[in-house]
């Protein structure tokens, strides 16, 4: 019977500087489907985009390989493996994730668990890592049409280097407090059940790392290490999978916007009740951004 182990990772998002990360502990079996809402969870993100896994050049979740018929174990077997994850596809908000350790479960602990990270998530739908700058440059700014949007989709008040271990941590062991049904995705089993385990410690004896920094790193925490992104490198056919999924969502959202649109000058209705409105379809920034538009 193989062995219960915890695979302890590092996702961090190399565009951003300063750089945001999370160190989290995770099951070895967790599908990769329950990796995808730990980070999110974990990270801050609101779930509301495609995304996808890449390792060894295949890619998982949105035109792959199935997320929830893989394991974190067989996505990286072993130390020091990484993999590359994308959330967005308009976006395109790329993370890094790298094995430390594989470790067996400690007494008395709750997995999955976040034991460090710095700073907080980018805001959806902000633009991506350069609409990222322009929302920071803003908020210290405190003026300029950039800033009067936050102000009034409340973002104004985003603080960058908000980062509460406790509150996340809350989170994981509380699915539904944070919008998941029970059971959560990372306490699901893979679908396909005749797919190999290959959770077993890549080294034995190895101790279970709880310290929220590492022994001689600075608060900003040591970069990664260098991980190719098999998300850029895809094939032709998956690439042009992508880029006909986008193009349906950009003529939905185009068709949508214009009703948004045409409402608003027949009926007066604030731009805060339509994005009430179409909740689920369209954010509230992209609401803005088409009620600016002319058709």
């Amino acid at each position: 019977m193989p062995v219960e182990t915890v695979h302890q990772l590092k996702v961090t998002m190399p565009d951003i500087e300063p750089v945001v990360w999370r160190r989290i502990h995770v099951y070895s079996h967790t599908p990769l489907s329950g990796l995808h809402a730990l980070i999110q969870a974990t990270m801050g993100w609101d779930d509301a985009h495609l995304y996808q896994f890449g390792a060894k050049w295949e890619q998982y979740g949105h035109n792959g390989h199935p997320a929830s018929a893989y394991t974190v174990a067989q996505l990286m077997p072993a130390v020091g493996d990484g993999a590359g994850y994308v959330y967005d596809f308009g976006d395109e908000w790329v993370h890094h994730i790298v094995v430390e350790k594989i470790h067996r479960p400690a007494p008395n602990t709750h997995y999955p668990r976040c034991s460090a990270g710095a700073r907080a998530c980018p805001p959806e739908d902000c633009g991506g890592p350069l609409g990222y700058e322009r929302t920071l440059r803003a908020i210290r700014s405190r003026s300029g049409p950039r800033y009067r949007e936050l102000r009034e989709w409340g973002l104004h008040r985003y603080n960058p280097a908000m980062f509460d271990r406790d509150e996340v941590n809350r989170g994981l062991a509380d699915p539904k407090s944070i919008g998941y049904p029970l059971p959560a995705p990372w306490q699901q089993e893979v679908l396909d059940l005749s797919s190999p385990y290959l959770g077993a410690p890549a080294t034995t004896g190895q101790a279970v790392d709880h310290q929220q920094v590492e022994p001689g790193e600075a608060a900003e925490d040591r970069e990664p290490s260098k991980v190719v992104n098999p998300l850029t490198t895809a094939t032709d056919a998956a690439a042009q999978g992508v880029l006909d999924a986008l193009a349906k969502v950009d003529k939905a959202r185009a068709v949508l916007g214009a009703a948004l649109r045409a409402e608003k000058k027949a009926t007066g209705t604030s731009a805060n009740d339509l994005a009430e409105r179409v909740h689920g379809a369209m954010s509230r920034p992209l609401v803005l951004k088409a009620l600016r538009q002319t058709d």
